[in-house]
């Protein structure tokens, strides 16, 4: 091509482009102008709920943050509002749990896991050595770069996350065993995976020995961010509750994910229901 020809190619080319509405709306709607919906409206909520910078602007945004999830929390509580609502509520609840908490490469690794040990490979070897060995797996090594106080600070933040993420996931659950059925377009395997983080971490917390969920959050976080010594042993230890006689031996996984305040209630089991329902077999982990 004579090299004279490129510049009137070129500004042919921008002529086009400026005066293509369509496709310049499209390739700039999701970085430039997207705006966040009505955070008092749940319809407007649900239908940015696929909008990954609606949780972006929610991360830094606390304030508007408490105010999504007070409005979602209606969709809940609201009798008249159909079962699909008040799952959409409820996942979407879940995902700004964990979408603005930084929790995308936990689970990426809790996936691959997951994807590993149905294959059959022993990926949670290590593991009888207690139950924050399991975590540690799935958290992986303190990155070398980076201080301990700052990662520490990023697993609380991720921690309390999980934990948050477990009540929604929980009704969303409860509905199914109602319904049978998921949203349209629903990830039932993400979800499954979700809910699997969400009640490990609800369950470990829950009987770490100390006297506030906070003090236990704080103890897990410093265990996870705690590099190993030479000879690969962790210098930290936790301590779990004596006074239940620990973690008790459950009978079977799914029992890990029952809520351990209140075990014996036969309306606390949602997130079993979110597992199985997404296929994930436990017994295949563990």
């Amino acid at each position: 091509m004579n090299k004279r020809m490129l510049p009137g190619l070129v500004l042919v080319l921008l002529i086009v482009l400026s005066g293509c509405n369509t496709f310049t709306t499209n390739l700039y709607s999701g970085i430039d102008n997207f705006k966040n919906p009505d955070l008092t409206n749940a319809d407007d909520l649900l239908d940015a709920a696929d909008e990954p910078q609606f949780y972006e602007n929610l991360k830094n945004d606390p304030a508007a943050k408490a105010q999504v999830l007070e409005t979602l929390q209606s969709v809940l509580d609201d009798p008249d509002a159909s079962d699909e609502k008040k799952q959409e509520a409820a996942l979407m609840m879940t995902d700004v749990h964990l979408k603005t908490t930084n929790t995308e490469d936990t689970m990426s690794n809790l996936n691959s896991l997951v994807g590993d040990a149905v294959s059959g490979e022993d990926v949670f070897e290590g593991s009888g050595d207690g139950p924050e060995t399991f975590f540690r797996a799935i958290f992986g090594e303190p990155p070398a770069a980076i201080s301990f106080a700052d990662y520490k600070a990023a697993v609380t933040i991720q921690l309390n996350g999980f934990l948050a993420a477990a009540e929604p996931l929980q009704h969303y659950g409860e509905t199914l065993e109602v319904t049978g059925t998921s949203p349209p377009g629903t990830n039932d395997g993400d979800n499954a995976t979700k809910a699997l983080m969400a009640g490990m971490t609800r369950t470990l917390v829950y009987y770490i020995d100390a006297s506030t969920e906070a003090a236990r959050v704080d103890i897990l976080a410093s265990y996870l961010a705690t590099p190993k010594n030479p000879d690969g042993s962790i210098p930290y230890t936790i301590t779990y509750r004596e006074g239940e006689g620990g973690i008790p031996d459950f009978n079977g996984p799914s029992d890990m994910l029952v809520d351990p305040a209140d075990p014996t209630n036969p309306d606390k089991d949602g997130l079993v229901e979110v597992v199985a329902f997404g296929g994930l077999d436990l017994d295949s982990l563990f």
